[in-house]
């Protein structure tokens, strides 16, 4: 019988570069803000409140709204933008590598590369397992609700072919887990992506993980441990202080 469970809660894996555009379209969204804004002034200054009244309510009501939605949305935008920072010295032993990078690297690197830049980083807990007793999974992935998916890493460069996903499918049933990650650094033949098309199997082929690597961190919790390392920061500054004086 087929094992058709997609319950698990799939990596977003959002483009970096969506984050300049939000930055860009945020940026052009405060300027027309503020347009509209010093339009309204204009008119209540020529004209006073009483002139067109009821338009300068309603402009006086959509600034409002505007101004409210464009400092949420900028809050928002903030938040992202220091987790990229944050996981921009915190990924500084795992950085973003070509296909090539990822060739030369030795089996169980690679696997360590796939388990903390594709899954850690999108907040998932990533288990790399011991080469001597892996059972055919290297890494093993589980999401915010405790639900697990198998990875398989092959670091070919050559094509991965159908029976590998076979094999890989059963190791999935054989784990209780509810999805497998099939991660390669060289291509993945088109039989296997056309077997793999009904399963609960995404695959990555080397292209495709390079771009991934490169997608913007998920936000879990990388905030409060900033605030916590700027207060320790903040304490050890004081204690320094407190001695030379």
């Amino acid at each position: 019988m087929a094992h058709h469970t997609f319950a698990f809660n799939l990596p977003a894996w959002r483009p970096a570069r969506y984050l300049h555009r939000s930055t860009g379209w945020l940026l052009f969204a405060s300027g027309l803000w503020l347009l509209l804004y010093g339009w309204l002034g204009y008119r209540l200054w020529v004209s006073g409140w009483s002139r067109g009244s009821q338009l300068n309510g309603a402009l006086t009501l959509l600034c409002v709204a505007l101004g409210v939605a464009i400092a949420l949305s900028w809050r928002a935008l903030m938040v992202r933008w220091l987790t990229r920072v944050y996981h921009f010295f915190v990924d500084a032993r795992h950085p973003a590598l070509t296909v090539e990078e990822l060739q030369r690297l030795t089996p169980s690197e690679f696997e360590e590369y796939v388990a903390r830049r594709l899954f850690e980083r999108q907040g998932y807990h990533a288990d790399n397992l011991p080469d001597v007793k892996d059972g055919g999974i290297d890494v093993l992935v589980t999401d915010s609700h405790g639900r697990q998916a198998v990875v398989q890493c092959k670091r070919y460069r050559g094509t991965v072919g159908e029976s590998v996903l076979r094999d890989l499918y059963g190791t999935m049933v054989g784990a209780g887990a509810v999805h497998a990650f099939l991660v390669t650094a060289g291509p993945i033949s088109r039989s296997a992506r056309i077997w793999a098309e009904d399963k609960p199997i995404t695959l990555i082929d080397g292209d495709l993980m390079v771009e991934l690597a490169r997608a913007e961190p998920k936000q879990h919790g990388e905030i409060e441990r900033l605030r916590d390392w700027l207060s320790r920061v903040q304490s050890v500054i004081r204690s320094s202080n407190y001695r030379i004086n």
